[in-house]
């Protein structure tokens, strides 16, 4: 891990630097940071679905749930992602030009802002406006990606990415029973939870504030760029370009099981048929892949990917990954399916920090937060349009949403195998 370099903010009287930071490491600080982010934002995973369903039909004035129902709720759970798509390149750009440690700390505030409003989220207008604000705070994931390159070497990126990976599981891990529990506590209303969130989001700010140093150094401040000029440095950046494609087809075939995984489970024409116990069989199964992948991003990562590299590790992870989401809807619980399970767990905690890894090594040093804000938004791009394709899949046949998630998932298999060249130890130039 290379140490903390010059600030480009909070220089002492006179232009010295200051002091070095105490404390905690950087790295540990900025993992704390993002378990705490996502710890706050999936504690509400049990209760949007439902408690925006009740408001969309206060909202109509009807009792059962029409089409309308259905849309307005779609509405209220692709705002988030929208909202990511829209300002998560933004925020990277201006990572790149005031800093880090700026864009964290203010983000960090307008989740506390988006999880009030949520408490107090009585009618469809107000969850969504706090969705909306959720999701621009949630778009500074691309930042912490950003802040971990600005701190490690090229060699331990991968492993320090990792570390942020595990804690994006952990948070998704815990995330969800602590809310359902938190519900329960507060009779199902939206007061506790949204508080108890805002709460982890205020510690999270003066935990920012006073343990996380800025990262960005003074020569790789980038000058002012709109989006559509980081996207043209990205796609003339050699390597890069196939390396986002890779992300964006990767997320689009895992998503198409995110969006209807618990569907699958409760479906009485397949061969699960939880019916009502397919919110607790669904909540244990991906707890068990949470799990498999914290460890593999937390620790394994670290040890394999100094021996085998980034690219290795991308090609074997994903040629677990293509037949392992094949075979999800053909896999009875708990077996042979627990094989696939641990597949999932294992391919997705290979691949995501290593395809991350590759990605900031091969941008332009002046664009780290860029092409990590580029990145965000290509993920929250596929969660929102993944649903528009696999909704109407699953009504067709449960199994299809899972066979086209794997076809996609062929595309980062072959760019992996027969197209991405290793990256040198060295950052990419800048491209101007």
């Amino acid at each position: 891990m290379g140490d903390i370099a010059e600030p480009i903010v909070g220089e002492g009287a006179g232009g010295e630097p200051p002091k070095k930071q105490k404390g905690l490491q950087p790295i540990v600080a900025i993992f704390l940071t993002v378990l705490l982010d996502l710890l706050g934002f999936a504690m509400f995973i049990p209760d949007l679905q439902l408690r925006g369903q009740d408001l969309a039909r206060d909202f109509l004035k009807v009792t059962s749930n029409t089409e309308q129902v259905g849309v307005l709720v779609g509405f209220a759970l692709a705002s988030f992602s929208i909202a990511q798509l829209l300002t998560g390149p933004w925020l990277g750009r201006l990572s790149d030009q005031k800093g880090r440690r700026t864009v964290l700390l203010i983000s960090s505030a307008l989740g506390v802002v988006s999880y009030v409003l949520y408490a107090h989220a009585t009618s469809l207008p107000i969850m969504y406006l706090s969705r909306i604000l959720a999701g621009i705070a949630a778009s500074n994931l691309g930042v912490a990606f950003a802040y971990v390159a600005d701190i490690s070497t090229p060699q331990d990126r991968a492993k320090s990415l990792g570390l942020l990976g595990a804690a994006f599981g952990l948070g998704f891990i815990f995330g969800p029973p602590l809310g359902a529990k938190i519900l329960e506590w507060g009779n199902d209303s939206p007061l506790l939870l949204g508080y108890t969130s805002a709460i982890l989001l205020a510690i999270n700010f003066f935990f920012i504030l006073k343990f996380v140093p800025e990262s960005l150094k003074r020569e790789n401040v980038a000058a002012p760029r709109k989006f559509l000029a980081d996207l043209q440095v990205a796609f003339r950046t050699p390597g890069l370009s196939l390396l986002l494609v890779m992300f964006f087809f990767i997320n689009l075939g895992f998503t198409n099981l995110e969006t209807t995984y618990f569907r699958l489970l409760e479906v009485d024409n397949w061969i699960f048929a939880y019916g009502d116990r397919a919110k607790q069989v669904g909540a244990q199964v991906l707890f068990v892949v949470g799990i498999i992948g914290a460890i593999m991003q937390g620790g394994v990562i670290r040890v394999v990917t100094p021996k085998f590299g980034e690219l290795k590790l991308l090609k074997f992870g994903y040629l677990l990954f293509v037949p392992a989401l094949a075979l999800v809807p053909f896999s009875k619980i708990w077996f042979p399916g627990i094989l696939v399970i641990v597949m999932l767990g294992v391919a997705n905690g290979l691949t995501g920090p290593s395809l991350s890894s590759l990605i900031s090594r091969s941008a332009p040093p002046t664009m780290q937060g860029g092409v990590f804000g580029i990145t965000q938004s290509l993920g929250a791009f596929a969660r929102a349009t993944s649903p528009l394709i696999s909704s109407p899949l699953f009504t067709y046949k449960p199994w299809a949403p899972y066979v086209l998630g794997a076809g996609l998932a062929v595309i980062p298999l072959i760019g992996a195998w027969f197209f991405v060249k290793p990256v040198s130890s060295q950052p990419a130039n800048s491209v101007d």
